[in-house]
């Protein structure tokens, strides 16, 4: 949001006075409150401004090339001393609503680097730094410079090397995708959406079952963990299952942080359809789709034997 709306100029145009109150002394005008954004947070993908556009327009709130629009009534009157100017503003929630949304849209998915750039700022260093003392922390202390280059033999595991350890196996066939899981973690899930890296890791802590989401670019540092270290799996995740349009089974697991929920899900089979889904306040706003390097070992039964609740809120593929 602050990146954004450093080179976003908004103005507040079009202002008629439409009531007066002279016993009061208060006005009521109204006016368009008008965004001008940087033409790179505009989403390319015709879907996701159909979906932006689709939600926010009923509600008041125009986007028109890289201009956001919105009426909105704002009410002005003195206080009794004089000295200060009081201002009720409605109708600006819809306005804030799409600037937030296309503000997140524009780094969401990007590395470090990329930030940096849109930032205006230099890109991150990519120095070594030591690694975390827990094993629970973030298995990649040290974001190697290009995939080639593994972290030195005293260092944390590499979160999301070229080839995984030998040694990582689960029940079932030895795992050959790269993943985000500690040594002595299982991955369930690990798949690359293009630009990221994301595992759902399983393990065990204080005799108690867990599991861990991580995101990371595909040649740096885990930059989301969750949930924090210790916490149990039944207390941080839910579970779900539902049809898909081929009448195949998707499997999916959910957290939410704030007014944002987190859905990875898989469908049957290693061709089945596989992603993480985002959404916040109930509407989704992005769906990451795996595109190589994917598996899921998703079983239901084993969810539920870890105590996950069912999600009732279901999975929103479109």
């Amino acid at each position: 949001m602050q990146i954004t709306s450093k080179n976003t100029k908004v103005t507040v145009e079009s202002i008629t006075t439409a009531r007066s109150d002279e016993s009061t002394a208060k006005k009521t005008c109204s006016a368009v409150l008008t965004a001008v954004m940087p033409q790179d947070a505009i989403p390319t993908d015709q879907r996701m401004l159909n979906h932006l556009r689709g939600t926010y327009e009923p509600q008041g709130a125009a986007l028109e090339g890289n201009t956001v629009k919105g009426n909105v009534t704002y009410t002005v009157q003195r206080t009794e001393d004089s000295k200060e100017i009081l201002v009720k503003l409605t109708g600006h929630l819809a306005f804030m609503g799409l600037f937030h949304d296309l503000a997140m849209l524009r780094v969401f998915d990007k590395s470090e680097a990329e930030i940096a750039k849109i930032a205006g700022e230099a890109p991150p260093a990519a120095e070594a730094k030591p690694a975390e003392p827990t094993p629970a922390v973030s298995p990649v202390a040290q974001p190697a410079p290009a995939a080639a280059v593994s972290a030195p033999a005293n260092t944390a595991p590499a979160a999301a090397p070229v080839t995984p350890p030998a040694n990582v196996t689960v029940a079932a066939p030895a795992v050959t995708v790269p993943h985000l899981c500690t040594a002595a973690e299982t991955p369930i899930f690990a798949c690359s959406t293009g630009k990221k890296r994301v595992s759902v890791c399983t393990g065990r802590s204080d005799g108690n079952e867990q599991l861990a989401y991580r995101i990371a670019p595909l040649e740096g540092a885990v930059e989301m963990e969750y949930p924090s270290a210790g916490t149990g799996a039944a207390s941080a995740f839910q579970r779900g299952s539902q049809l898909g349009q081929d009448g195949t089974a998707v499997n999916f697991l959910s957290f939410d942080r704030g007014n944002y929920r987190y859905v990875v899900y898989a469908g049957d089979g290693e061709n089945g359809r596989k992603g993480v889904l985002v959404e916040k306040g109930g509407k989704r706003i992005a769906d990451l789709r795996c595109q190589s390097d994917a598996m899921s070992r998703f079983d239901p039964a084993l969810l539920q034997k870890m105590g996950l609740s069912l999600d009732s809120r279901g999975l929103p593929l479109q």
